[in-house]
């Protein structure tokens, strides 16, 4: 079982020990201290191994760590492994029922760009970026504002207890991921296909994109749907009830928040019961208006 709090479940590899080692004014490129695929030994410049996976709404809380090939021949992802394309990692979604409903692709065809050790004070992520924010427990990573205005981007976090942006995060584009960070302000989601795992949301979280994941997070503020087809798997939210457009709930609990804004307890034994969603029926999605808006990380299957 993982931590659902300090994270993270691919393995980050050695780039965080190495961070230690420096100054703290270093620059540390995850090309050169990236990690290795396990099943060939080439060095990959992504923070995260090809084929590594994380299985979302299983038994276990927090998730599954185990291998994408071995998650997806188990689960049966369908199109979802497809679209990930080879030597992707991958966390695996499943609903109610165990049906995979999504997964979250992490591919190696990309631009890796790391946040510096010290803090900066905004950040953007562009087409086909992987933004890594690194796994030191040393304040704010980004001290405010981080936009997402490239398709097909990633934000990619050690955990929401050392990765962390001050501001809000603005996704103005499709197939953005989000994953293992905490995030001070609002988020807010525009575009189709977007992806949040592993993640601390402390302001609102406002979605009126199409196909939405969020795996895993905690929302301390308000969360408004309008977009179609989201997902919302092993959450924790302040509020009692969800309601959108073909939206899919899988064991998302209601926790209590603290004077402090903190959460009190974790996981089933801070809960308050399960979250009400209601689903208002079958839609179909509006069209696409960006041109890269149909490589979707994953994809979402239509009811």
């Amino acid at each position: 079982m993982l931590n659902r709090n300090s994270l993270l479940v691919f393995t980050r590899c050695d780039i965080n020990s190495l961070l230690r080692s420096m100054s703290l004014g270093a620059l540390v490129s995850a090309a050169a201290f990236g990690c290795s695929d396990t099943a060939t030994g080439e060095q990959v410049a992504t923070p995260y191994k090809p084929d590594d996976a994380v299985v979302i709404g299983g038994e276990e809380l927090g998730g599954e760590q185990t291998r994408l090939s071995t998650a997806c021949e188990e689960h049966d992802c369908g199109t979802f492994e497809d679209a990930c394309g080879d030597r992707a990692a991958g966390d695996v979604i499943l609903d109610q029922s165990g049906n995979v409903v999504d997964v979250i692709c992490y591919k190696q065809d990309v631009n890796v760009d790391d946040v510096p050790v010290d803090s900066v004070q905004q950040s953007d992520a562009k087409n086909n970026t992987v933004l890594v924010l690194d796994g030191e427990d040393d304040g704010l990573d980004v001290e405010k504002d981080v936009t997402i205005s490239g398709n097909n981007a990633v934000i990619y976090g050690s955990g929401p207890d050392v990765s962390v942006i001050g501001g809000t995060v603005d996704i103005q584009k499709n197939n953005a991921v989000v994953r293992g960070v905490r995030i001070k302000k609002d988020v807010t989601i525009t575009k189709n296909n977007s992806k949040l795992a592993f993640c601390v949301i402390e302001g609102d979280l406002t979605i009126s994109g199409n196909n939405t994941t969020v795996a895993e997070c905690t929302v301390l503020g308000k969360v408004t749907i309008t977009g179609v087809n989201t997902v919302f798997v092993e959450d924790r939210l302040v509020q009692t009830t969800l309601s959108g457009k073909n939206l899919t709930c899988n064991h998302d609990t209601i926790v209590e928040l603290e004077a402090d804004g903190g959460v009190a307890g974790d996981g089933d034994a801070g809960s308050l019961g399960e979250v009400q969603c209601t689903s208002s029926g079958d839609e179909t999605p509006k069209p696409e208006a960006d041109g890269d808006a149909g490589a979707a990380s994953g994809g979402k299957k239509l009811k």
